[in-house]
């Protein structure tokens, strides 16, 4: 657990420090997420084969070519004893993925397809049995915008474990939550059509993802 925390507060630190001087770039893309995530486990060999958690929290920054860097933690912290499905143990996630939108970080609704890597630990509640392991992960997910800094997120992820020897099944991660754009974006009516670039306008300022000509 110290691990998992030492990890979060380095990845946190480099988020908040890299890419000092663009910083106030027009086309840095920097989005928070709140969750709700679900876990399945394909093998009941923990005792249980669904485990909730809340909140998992992520920080996304936009990169170039659609490519977008990811990283999270999910916390058992509220609620878990009183959950409708009670958890036996606790499941604490840090997460890395790198993601990639097909270049359609301009739409309304942008799928994605991601890969990465996460530490997870477990604690039983009723015993001090602990066991973490590493995994390897791929997934799907998409993002709805529903307004210029607000958008629906929802994602499924598959942890293969790392380790043969590790008692942590490979299992199912599936999150749904909320996620907030700190630039303002373009949001058209339209469901599919796509967002074209514009830099401003009279009464604010917009950022876009400027497009690439070939």
């Amino acid at each position: 657990m110290k691990l998992l925390k030492k990890s979060i507060i380095t990845v946190v630190l480099f988020f908040v420090f890299s890419f000092p001087g663009n910083a106030q770039g027009n086309f840095n893309k920097w989005v928070v997420g709140l969750n709700g995530p679900l876990v399945v486990f394909q093998k009941n060999t923990l005792g249980e084969k669904y485990n909730v958690q809340f909140p998992k929290i992520n920080i996304s920054r936009y990169i170039s070519n659609g490519l977008i860097i990811d990283v999270s933690g999910s916390f058992n912290v509220f609620g878990v004893k009183d959950a409708l499905l009670s958890n036996s143990f606790t499941y604490n996630s840090f997460d890395g993925h790198v993601r990639y939108d097909f270049n359609l970080s301009n739409n309304n609704f942008v799928p994605y397809v991601l890969m990465g890597l996460s530490f997870i630990d477990l604690n039983y509640r009723n015993s001090n049995r602990n066991t973490s392991s590493n995994s390897i992960n791929f997934g799907v997910g998409g993002t709805f915008w529903v307004l210029e800094h607000v958008g629906f997120n929802s994602q499924l992820t598959y942890k293969n474990k790392y380790r043969k020897d590790s008692i942590i099944p490979s299992h199912l991660h599936f999150t749904v939550g909320l996620v907030y754009s700190f630039r303002p974006r373009i949001v058209h009516i339209s469901l599919w059509k796509r967002r074209k670039p514009r830099r401003r306008n009279k009464n604010r300022k917009y950022f876009a993802i400027p497009q690439t000509h070939h």
